[in-house]
């Protein structure tokens, strides 16, 4: 599938008669202020998000990027990126869409770098989709996503797009803002040759105001979230721009 065919598909809003506003007001008391906090100017009449970011990513060692994710929680993303390897510009993308996920690597748009699809990859695939949806927060007032308060700081969301169904969870703070979001996601960091479920989150560091909603603007992800083995699992650093 093309990269612009995958973007416009995401970008199709899906006709329905779900009243969001009266779904968000039948929400629990945490939920509903995690999700009036990242949605200042009332529910956005789009099903998905368009973020532009900048950063570092660890792939052999750490590289500069930048990159658009076009993300709709409860349909796939599409993540393109230019990322300096050394002197060495590598253009690719990765994405989920109708339960299939790859991720395809070129340099200089020709010669492959890196190519990988299959059943693992796309259930991989999914599991980050659920912790991109925090760049789309308006997305999950959606009677298909199952809300659950954990604690006056803690909720989940949980929803099936494919297959996968671990919930997102968010950390919050009293005032519903976002600091952390994690969940068990399919994969085999390090290259390692099993793959497994592993805890894998965002340390959001800032959010701010962007085309609507409240997002993160700073942060940092990667696999084995909350635990020592983050030092290793940390993969993605990134400013929103």
């Amino acid at each position: 599938m093309k990269q612009q065919e995958l973007i416009q598909m995401l970008m199709q809003r899906v006709q329905g008669s779900t009243d969001r506003i009266e779904l968000l007001k039948r929400y629990p008391g945490p939920v509903a202020r995690y999700l009036r906090y990242h949605l200042p100017e009332g529910i956005p009449g789009r099903d998905f998000s368009a973020v532009r970011m900048k950063g570092i990513i660890k792939l052999v060692n750490w590289s500069f990027f930048r990159s658009e994710l076009t993300v709709n929680p409860l349909k796939g993303f599409y993540w393109g990126a230019t990322v300096k390897m050394g002197i060495l510009p590598v253009k690719g993308y990765d994405y989920f869409l109708e339960g299939k996920g790859a991720v395809n690597w070129r340099m200089f748009n020709m010669i492959p770098v890196m190519r990988s699809e299959g059943e693992d990859v796309s259930r991989s695939a999914e599991g980050r989709l659920k912790a991109e949806a925090v760049f789309a927060p308006h997305v999950l007032i959606h009677p298909s996503v199952e809300w659950q308060v954990h604690s006056e700081n803690e909720i989940s969301a949980t929803w099936t797009t494919h297959r996968e169904a671990h919930p997102l969870h968010l950390v919050t703070d009293e005032n519903g803002a976002l600091k952390k979001a994690f969940v068990q996601r399919w994969g085999n960091p390090g290259d390692g040759k099993k793959w497994r479920y592993i805890n894998f989150g965002i340390n959001v560091i800032k959010e701010a105001g962007y085309h609507g909603t409240v997002i993160p603007v700073k942060g940092n992800a990667g696999w084995w979230f909350g635990s020592k083995e983050y030092d290793d699992g940390e993969m993605f650093r990134f400013d929103v721009i």
